[in-house]
C-alpha cells in the first residue's frame, strides 16, 4: 500500500480500516495521512495489502479505528461504564443563561488508562 499522490509507502498514519463486507471478499476502505505529501486519503485496498502496510508503517494513530473496534495500544477499548450526555453552550442573543444539548455517547477505555468519548 502507498500514498496515491507521491508514491511513498514508508511515512503513512493509518487511521482507519474498514470491511467493506462478505459480498466484496477481502476489500476494506484504509484511511491514512501521507506525511510525505501531507494528505488525507481514503481508498479501496485489500486486506493483505493493509496488513502488510501495518507491519512497515513507522507511526500508527493513537486511536486506529479496525472494523466497529477502537484500537489503542494494540488492544480493542472497552466500553467503560458511565457515559457524558450533556453539553452547555451560552447562546449569541445575550440571554446569558447556559443551554443544554443532550448527545448520547459511550466512553471507550484502553487498558493503559486511555479514554475516549465516542458518539452512539
Amino acid at each position: 500500500m502507498e500514498c496515491e499522490i507521491c508514491g511513498t509507502e514508508h511515512h503513512l498514519t493509518i487511521h482507519a480500516v474498514t470491511a467493506m463486507g462478505a459480498a466484496n471478499g477481502d476489500l476494506v476502505t484504509v484511511s491514512y495521512t501521507c506525511h510525505d505529501c501531507r494528505r488525507f486519503h481514503e481508498h479501496l485496498a485489500y486486506a493483505a495489502e493493509v496488513a502488510a502496510a501495518l507491519r512497515q508503517v513507522r507511526s500508527m494513530a493513537k486511536v486506529i479505528m479496525f472494523g466497529d473496534e477502537y484500537v489503542h495500544c494494540g488492544f480493542p477499548m472497552e466500553e467503560a461504564e458511565f457515559e457524558i450526555e450533556r453539553l452547555c453552550y451560552r447562546t449569541s442573543t445575550g440571554s446569558g443563561g447556559l443551554s443544554a444539548v443532550s448527545l448520547p455517547t459511550r466512553v471507550l477505555r484502553c487498558r493503559c488508562g486511555f479514554q475516549l468519548e465516542v458518539p452512539e
